[in-house]
C-alpha cells in the first residue's frame, strides 16, 4: 500500500502512569499500614488479586473439607460423645458449605463476589466448631478450641482473605465463641482469659501476615503495569525506528530502501505465482527550475502533494508507491501487465498535472507534470530484478528525450509474453 503498514503509537506517561508510579512511592513497606489504590486502578487490583490467589483459594477450600472430614474421626474418639451433633455439624452443614464455595469458583463471571463467599464458608465452617465447642462433652470444653487457631491462621493466610473480610470474620468468630463459653459453657474464667488471649493474639499475627502479603501484591501488581508499559513504549519506540528507516520523513511514502525491500517480496511472489509484475518510474519535469524560481518551501509542498497522488494509485496490498530519491517516485504493481501499467501511469501523469500547481518556469506546460517510464515482466528463476529496474529507468528516459510530461513503455523483452492478469482498476 501507498501507506507503509506499521501503525506507530508512541505513548506518553498518562495520568494512569503517573498514578501507578505515585502508589508505588507511597507504598509502605509492610505491617497493617492501610493502603487503598485510586480508582480505577484499586478495581484493576481487585481483579488482579482474584486471579493471582485462585489457585490458594482452591487449594485452601479443598484442603479444610478433607481435614474437616477426617477430624470426625477425632470425635468417635470421645466419650460419651454427642456424635450426632458433631457429625451433624461436620457433614451434613460444614462440608456441603465448602464445597459449594468451591464449586462457586469456577464461575468465571461469579468472582468478583469470591471474598465475601469465600468469607461466607470460613464463618459457617467457625461456627461450625464453635457448636462443637458448645457440644464438648469434657468438663474444661476446650477439646475443640484449638480448631478456632487453626481456622483464624488459615484465614488470614492460607485462604488468601483480603485483610478487611479476615478481621471481619475473626471478629466474629471470636464474639461467637465468647458468648458460647461465657453464656452457655460457662467456662472457667482463668481458662477464658488465656483462651480469648491466644485467639486476639493470634488475629494480630495473622493480620500482620495478611498485611505483608497484599502490600506485596500490590506491589507485584504496580510493578506488572510500570513494566507492561515499558514494555509498550519499547515496542513503539522500535517500530518508530522501524517506521523511519524505511519511510521518507518528507511525503510519507515508502524511501528507496522500503522499494528494494518490497520489489524483493513481490519479485519473488511473482517468480512462485508466475504472474506479472510491473514498475513504474516519475520524475517531475523540470523540478530544478521549480525550486529555483518557488523556492525550497514550495519546492518541499510540491513533492508531497505529487507524492500524495501517486501514492493513492497503491491500492492493494502488493502494491508500493515510494520516493525514489529527490524528485523521482516509483509505483511498483503486483499482477498487472505492461498495458495496464501504462494505463495507470497515464492516469498518474493526468492526476498530477490535474493538481494545476503553477509552474511558470516548465518549457512543457505552465504547471506542474511529470514523465513516467513503464516497464513489466513475468519474472522467471534466470531473471533478475534489476532487469526490470533498469527497463523502467530507460523508459523514463525516452520519455524526457520525447519531451517530458509523457508515458513510454518499455519494450517486450524478446522470450517474455507479458500476460494480463489480476486486472487493475484505473482511473
Amino acid at each position: 500500500m501507498h501507506n507503509i503498514d506499521i501503525n506507530v503509537n508512541v505513548m506518553t506517561p498518562g495520568p494512569e502512569m503517573e498514578m501507578v508510579r505515585k502508589a508505588r512511592e507511597t507504598l509502605g513497606e509492610g505491617g497493617l499500614k492501610s493502603v487503598r489504590f485510586p480508582e480505577p486502578l484499586e478495581s484493576a487490583f481487585d481483579e488482579y488479586y482474584r486471579e493471582k490467589t485462585l489457585k490458594h483459594v482452591r487449594v485452601a477450600l479443598l484442603t479444610g473439607f478433607i481435614l474437616y472430614a477426617v477430624f470426625g474421626l477425632v470425635d468417635g474418639l470421645l466419650l460419651p460423645a454427642d456424635r450426632a451433633h458433631m457429625w451433624f455439624i461436620r457433614y451434613a452443614v460444614v462440608c456441603p458449605t465448602v464445597m459449594a464455595g468451591l464449586a462457586f469458583t469456577y464461575f468465571p463471571h461469579l468472582r468478583c463476589f469470591m471474598q465475601p463467599v469465600v468469607s461466607l464458608v470460613m464463618l459457617v465452617g467457625s461456627l461450625g466448631i464453635v457448636s462443637m465447642v458448645y457440644y464438648d462433652p469434657t468438663p474444661t470444653k476446650n477439646y475443640y478450641y484449638s480448631g478456632i487457631l487453626l481456622l483464624i491462621m488459615g484465614a488470614f493466610t492460607f485462604v488468601s482473605l483480603r485483610l478487611r473480610y479476615a478481621v471481619c470474620w475473626a471478629l466474629a468468630t471470636t464474639l461467637a465463641y465468647e458468648a458460647v463459653a461465657i453464656f452457655f459453657n460457662h467456662t472457667d474464667v482463668t481458662i477464658l482469659i488465656q483462651n480469648t488471649f491466644s485467639i486476639v493474639a493470634t488475629i494480630i499475627i495473622g493480620a500482620f501476615s495478611n498485611s505483608l502479603m497484599e502490600n506485596y501484591l500490590r506491589r507485584d501488581f504496580l510493578n506488572a503495569n510500570l513494566l507492561e508499559y515499558e514494555n509498550r513504549q519499547l515496542q513503539n519506540a522500535t517500530l518508530e525506528l522501524r517506521r523511519l528507516s524505511i519511510s521518507d520523513p518528507l511525503t510519507s511514502l515508502g524511501n528507496r530502501r522500503h522499494f528494494e525491500v518490497m520489489l524483493d517480496q513481490e519479485w519473488l511472489r511473482a517468480v512462485r505465482s508466475e504472474a506479472p509484475i510491473a514498475l513504474i518510474f516519475f520524475d517531475i519535469d523540470f523540478f530544478k527550475f521549480f525550486n529555483d524560481n518557488y523556492g525550497h518551501q514550495a519546492g518541499d509542498n510540491c513533492l508531497k502533494l505529487v507524492a500524495q497522488e501517486l501514492g493513492g494509485f497503491a491500492r492493494r496490498p502488493g502494491d508500493t508507491a515510494a520516493r525514489y530519491g529527490g524528485e523521482e517516485f516509483v509505483l511498483l504493481l503486483s499482477g498487472v501487465g505492461l498495458d495496464d501499467a501504462a494505463a495507470i501511469a497515464e492516469s498518474c501523469r493526468k492526476a498530477v498535472e490535474a493538481l494545476q500547481i503553477p509552474h511558470s518556469h516548465s518549457p512543457v506546460a505552465r504547471v506542474v507534470t511529470v514523465s513516467a517510464g513503464v516497464a513489466a515482466m513475468c519474472p522467471d528463476r534466470d531473471a533478475s530484478r534489476s532487469q526490470l529496474v533498469e527497463a523502467a529507468d530507460k523508459a523514463l528516459y525516452r520519455a524526457k528525450l520525447k519531451g517530458r510530461n509523457r508515458v513510454v513503455s518499455s519494450k517486450k523483452e524478446p522470450g517474455k509474453r507479458v500476460r494480463q492478469v489480476y486486472p487493475h482498476a484505473v482511473n
